[in-house]
């Protein structure tokens, strides 16, 4: 060990003689670093906010830091005692600066080893706990002399706090995108239960329009067919006039129920040949009442209901049962209303032969605006003028009723 010890005294001697060397020749290409006077430079240190400090190393271990506003010595064994930590609550009322340079002094021998290991400015940061308060501050140290250190210590404390502050946000962004994270799961599981019980609740409609028609089809299959005709109708009119499929396949439905009244009228009334009565007249413009109060019930998710109830209303309020006007009429029940009155036309009926499709067109034409809808006019006309549409294409056995999306 004692032969170790010179030879190291002796390396660490020529680094400082070789950063003294390379420090004079750049002092020396300049004329003045700090071109003021002694009393000049005594002043600056005063005011300048940060402490300037210069800590010596004694030979017996002790410490000494002479600042530009107090000094401190720590002997050797106060050097090595970890309790002279800052911040102690019990330490004397005086400044608390004091406790800061004890601790600068403590690493005083570690600050000199590493600049002379690495030749670079060291750093050191400091947290001072005085009177309920902490405070930070940043060393800045490098070696002078054989056991000397020059150190800048500056107070930091704003820049922690402004660090502890976007890190505390930062954490707290992950827990919320944590949290966001565990909710749209959440709400992703919940969605699909809902979705399946949405399913099995459209599937009970369908099947429960299907059980309606098939009613319908056993009580009369002349009211069944036409319902099937009028739906078809109205879905390709709806399609072209650009309606999306959940709106199309809701008219379609509608379509299918929309004379489910007509069972309680009797035969001879939908059988006559001829004028009705008044009275008879009255038993047909109540189906859409009676349809209404029967489909109201099982009406689950659309407005399949009061679609059928205002199926026979008309644009200028002469229609049934509430004499409704424009856009007081569900656009579907315009719709509706289109493929209702051209199926019946261009059908045989008992008090008349089915018209031709130019006396048909002719017919609606002469209503469009007043009685229907001008787009659903213009929809249906361009169908069967461009051959989009034919009845004898449509088959009289109806197939599986497609559900609303």
């Amino acid at each position: 060990m004692s032969s170790t010890k010179p030879h190291r005294r002796l390396d660490v001697s020529a680094r400082l003689d070789t950063l003294r060397d390379r420090i004079g020749r750049g002092l020396g290409a300049v004329p003045s670093v700090i071109p003021f006077s002694e009393t000049e430079q005594e002043t600056l240190l005063r005011v300048m906010p940060d402490h300037v400090l210069r800590i010596k190393l004694e030979q017996d271990g002790s410490v000494s830091v002479t600042g530009n506003r107090i000094r401190v010595h720590l002997t050797a064994s106060a050097v090595s005692n970890p309790s002279g930590q800052p911040g102690k609550d019990d330490k004397p009322d005086d400044d608390p600066m004091k406790a800061v340079y004890e601790e600068i002094a403590r690493h005083g021998e570690k600050l000199l080893a590493g600049f002379l290991l690495t030749g670079e400015v060291q750093i050191l940061d400091v947290q001072l706990d005085y009177n309920g308060e902490t405070s930070h501050y940043e060393v800045r140290a490098a070696a002078c002399a054989s056991k000397e250190i020059l150190a800048v210590v500056r107070d930091v404390t704003a820049v922690r706090g402004a660090e502890n502050a976007i890190a505390g946000s930062k954490e707290e962004v992950t827990r919320l995108s944590e949290l966001l994270q565990h909710e749209t799961a959440l709400r992703a599981e919940e969605e699909e239960i809902l979705k399946k019980s949405m399913h099995r609740l459209e599937r009970l409609f369908e099947e429960t329009v299907e059980a309606i028609a098939l009613i319908v089809q056993k009580r009369d299959s002349q009211v069944a067919q036409h319902q099937e005709r009028v739906s078809k109708l109205s879905c390709a009119i709806a399609r072209e006039m650009g309606l999306d499929n959940g709106r199309v396949d809701v008219i379609g439905l509608a379509a299918l129920l929309h004379d489910l009244g007509m069972m309680f009228i009797p035969h001879d009334t939908l059988e006559k040949r001829g004028e009705l009565s008044e009275a008879q007249l009255q038993e047909v413009k109540n189906h859409a009442e009676a349809e209404f109060q029967i489909l109201k019930t099982v009406d689950l998710f659309y407005p399949v209901a009061e679609i059928v109830h205002q199926h026979h209303e008309r644009l200028d309020g002469s229609g049934y049962p509430a004499g409704l006007k424009g856009d007081s009429i569900l656009l579907e029940a315009r719709i509706l209303a289109m493929a209702d009155v051209v199926e019946a036309m261009m059908s045989d009926r008992p008090h008349r032969p089915a018209l031709s499709m130019e006396a048909t067109i002719s017919e609606i034409t002469s209503g469009r605006g007043t009685l229907y809808d001008p787009n659903a006019v213009d929809a249906c006309i361009r169908l069967f003028s461009l051959g989009k549409f034919k009845f004898d294409e449509v088959k009289t056995d109806r197939a599986p009723v497609s559900t609303p999306a």
